[in-house]
């Protein structure tokens, strides 16, 4: 495959999973504020701290309210990850390798940005909005998975989706597990809307009560997101997918890469949460943001750049 068209459906896949993951972080942030009567500013903020972007919104000059910041995180123009530029740069990229996915997927691709475009004059930042994100991201996986065929490109596709899921459950984790261990019945009524915003945020909180069938816990939290394979958006079960797609993809170039990934699942797979707490669980998940980072560098110069 061309290594353009490679790196056009990679980056289609991960601008579209970017931007469902925007929309879960700013859904989950605001009805928790509401919940929990959280108000103050650090709360406010906390999804610009998860993505990395309170220095771009610092710079806006903007007042630090939630819907100052959902807003931005959604529609500014300027801000290259907000939702309405990640699903223009997914359509641009569908765009031009249109022969490479089927026509089910183009639809779907374009009729979100249509109808995007048509929310733009009124920038809804509601839960309804943010919802929309997600179904249509949800539909396209879907649509992907009936009706294209097994080959490179939905490799690329997978490839690009796993890793950017990756990256937003240890963000998500590192972020909202740092806070500080309750103290207070206040405390604890505040950590368990939390943690469960944490569930939420991934779609686990179902996944957690089948599993634990009990008061939700910061340690079971932490095992489950990173360490259950069976759960579509831990960082266990993503490398999984990451690993078996890079198996199937061709082998010589990617020698980097591969290794690299094998390296990274082998922790997932034999450690346990006592490891983690070895090295500190902030220290963990920041060395896996930034090897996850170097992964996806390595993918990038196996399979995309011109030789």
């Amino acid at each position: 495959m061309l290594s353009r068209v490679a790196s056009n459906l990679y980056w289609m896949s991960r601008y579209l999973e970017r931007a469902e993951n925007m929309a879960r972080i700013l859904d989950v942030g605001a009805s928790l504020a509401l919940l929990s009567g959280q108000d103050d500013e650090r709360s406010s903020i906390e999804p610009l701290v998860i993505t990395e972007t309170l220095d771009a919104f610092t710079g806006t000059a903007g007042p630090r309210t939630p819907e100052a910041v959902a807003r931005f995180l959604a529609w500014d123009p300027e801000h290259p990850s907000s939702i309405v530029n990640c699903l223009h740069a997914c359509r641009e990229n569908a765009r031009s390798v249109r022969g490479s996915i089927t026509s089910e997927m183009w639809e779907n691709i374009n009729d979100t940005w249509l109808q995007m475009v048509s929310k733009r004059a009124y920038q809804p930042t509601d839960a309804a909005f943010f919802e929309w994100v997600k179904e249509r991201s949800h539909l396209f996986r879907g649509i992907t998975y009936a009706t294209i065929r097994r080959d490179q490109p939905y490799l690329f596709i997978r490839l690009g989706t796993f890793l950017e899921r990756a990256d937003n459950t240890a963000r998500i984790l590192s972020v909202k597990q740092a806070r500080h261990r309750p103290q207070t019945r206040a405390d604890t009524l505040n950590d368990h809307y939390r943690l469960s915003a944490v569930l939420r945020s991934v779609s686990a909180l179902e996944a957690y009560r089948d599993t634990y069938r009990d008061a939700i816990d910061a340690e079971r939290v932490a095992s489950l997101l990173i360490f259950d394979a069976s759960l579509p958006r831990s960082l266990r079960h993503c490398f999984d997918e990451v690993v078996a797609n890079l198996h199937a993809l061709p082998q010589a170039p990617a020698r980097t890469a591969r290794r690299l990934a094998a390296h990274m699942l082998a922790l997932l797979q034999h450690g346990e949460l006592e490891d983690v707490h070895g090295v500190g669980l902030d220290a963990f998940l920041e060395r896996f943001l930034r090897n996850n980072v170097r992964l996806g560098e390595a993918v990038h110069a196996a399979y995309m750049e011109m030789k």
